[in-house]
């Protein structure tokens, strides 16, 4: 079990302005006799103060799946410098299987790219068939839907942004599905869903993105009672 706030990462120095919007990831590993999945976090500070974060997960597993992850996070660190919307972004990651002569697999993968500016109070995001991504506020709870297909599959698809309010105290979550259909231990039929995360924290009072993380995290762990079925990872980013 892994828990992990980035601070900073990607291309650009890091601006000590963006410490205004916290990122906070929890990422739990499959069981042993399962073959382990392709999940990819990962957060780019740009140097207007603004925030990148890109969620993907694929569909292939093991070594395969390892190699997808690679060049999908190289291929979002390329298109994210000087990106003018995350529907370009997520474009670029999928004309990714159909240029590159290094991914010969035929693997697909869901993508959720968001771009929080320093001082915007609003938030946009393209998803490439991401179903799991909300923004919470309070006891409300918004789905952010797919704003176009899977990545890796239909050549030169069309992606649409999406801009959403995005306050002080509201609160991204966005999962792969190894959280949201993580199933219970003693009834496994029975499925950890987004509601799952809303139930996790309709009792608590918690506003920093690490807290969202350990909450939802420690949630879904007795649920499951630690046996994952695929790897699950979690993003939390909140405004300070």
């Amino acid at each position: 079990m892994e828990t992990q706030t980035i601070r900073r990462s990607g291309l650009s120095a890091f601006d000590p302005s963006t410490a205004c919007i916290d990122v906070s990831v929890e990422r739990r590993s499959a069981r042993r006799d399962q073959l382990r999945g392709g999940d990819l976090a990962d957060v780019y500070h740009d140097a207007d103060g603004s925030v990148w974060l890109l969620l993907a997960d694929v569909s292939s597993k093991g070594a395969r799946s390892i190699a997808h992850v690679e060049l999908l996070q190289a291929a979002f660190r390329r298109a994210v410098r000087g990106a003018r919307s995350p529907s370009r972004v997520v474009a670029a990651l999928n004309r990714l299987r159909f240029e590159s002569a290094d991914d010969r697999s035929d693997a697909f993968a869901t993508a959720f790219v968001a771009c929080l500016g320093r001082a915007s109070r609003s938030l946009c995001y393209a998803s490439g068939g991401h179903d799991t991504a909300l923004v919470l506020c309070g006891s409300t709870h918004r789905h952010l839907v797919p704003t176009g297909p899977v990545i890796g599959v239909i050549p030169n698809a069309a992606y649409g942004d999406c801009s959403v309010p995005f306050g002080s105290k509201d609160i991204l979550v966005v999962a792969t599905d190894g959280f949201t259909e993580c199933r219970r231990a003693r009834a496994p039929f029975e499925q950890l869903g987004t509601s799952g995360f809303v139930r996790a924290l309709r009792a608590e009072a918690a506003r920093s993105a690490r807290a969202v993380c350990t909450i939802v995290g420690a949630f879904a762990d007795a649920f499951t009672e630690g046996e994952y079925r695929d790897d699950a990872t979690l993003v939390v980013v909140a405004r300070r």
